[in-house]
């Protein structure tokens, strides 16, 4: 935070620098100064997709997911292959219960996240959120995350084959953030609900394949 400051005074029109020590402050718990330093950074350069991105994530770390959804909007509007940004759009939306809108960010975030070539050095990489994910994490395991948020978004809109489809994903990427994840409490209180099967125990191996439609139309877990 002192270094961006010190940027700052030497340079009062570095909107990265504004927007920097804006999520340093947003992360100290100073959320006021935050957002200050934040929209003088947007206000320096409108167009500077990388602020809008950090105004969203200070504003998620005070859970206002509503606000910012619409922050995340802007930073996907003004950079459309940012997959970190889709991704916490997509989270923003679901907590504000938009889960139609969700899906769609979660989905582009997947679209985009495949789009990376690991083995071609010429293909930009997707910026690291090191802000929200863990320190090191994989991009495995990162893109197990975007199924999973996929797939709790599909279950509360009621696709249980697409949602069990995209955990199935998910599991192939990172069984264990897989098995800790909401989705099968979500699937079994779901089927519950419905009178449906529950969901067998994990033996070592994906826990489900893609369900099958029984004569009344819901889908059989198996």
């Amino acid at each position: 935070m002192r270094a961006f400051l010190d940027v700052i005074r030497d340079d009062p029109t570095n909107a990265s620098a504004w927007s920097y020590y804006g999520i340093s402050l947003a992360h100290t718990g100073r959320a006021l100064e935050a957002e200050a330093a934040l929209a003088r950074a947007i206000q320096l350069a409108p167009a500077n997709g990388e602020a809008w991105f950090h105004l969203g994530v200070a504003r998620s770390l005070r859970e206002e997911w509503s606000e910012a959804a619409s922050a995340y909007r802007r930073a996907v509007a003004l950079v459309p292959d940012d997959m970190v940004a889709w991704h916490r759009l997509g989270v923003a939306l679901a907590e504000s219960g938009e889960e139609s809108g969700a899906s769609v960010a979660f989905e582009r975030a997947l679209v985009l996240s495949r789009s990376v070539s690991d083995d071609d050095d010429s293909v930009p990489r997707p910026r690291f959120d090191d802000h929200v994910d863990e320190t090191g994490a994989r991009e495995g395991s990162r893109e197990a995350k975007s199924w999973l948020d996929l797939s709790l978004s599909l279950l509360s809109l009621g696709d249980e084959d697409a949602a069990i489809a995209a955990y199935e994903r998910a599991y192939t990427l990172d069984p264990q953030r897989a098995q800790g994840s909401l989705f099968r409490p979500m699937l079994r209180l779901l089927t519950a609900v419905k009178g449906g099967p529950e969901p067998p125990p994990e033996e070592g191996g994906p826990p489900f394949r893609v369900p099958r439609r029984s004569d009344d139309g819901r889908p059989e877990v198996r």
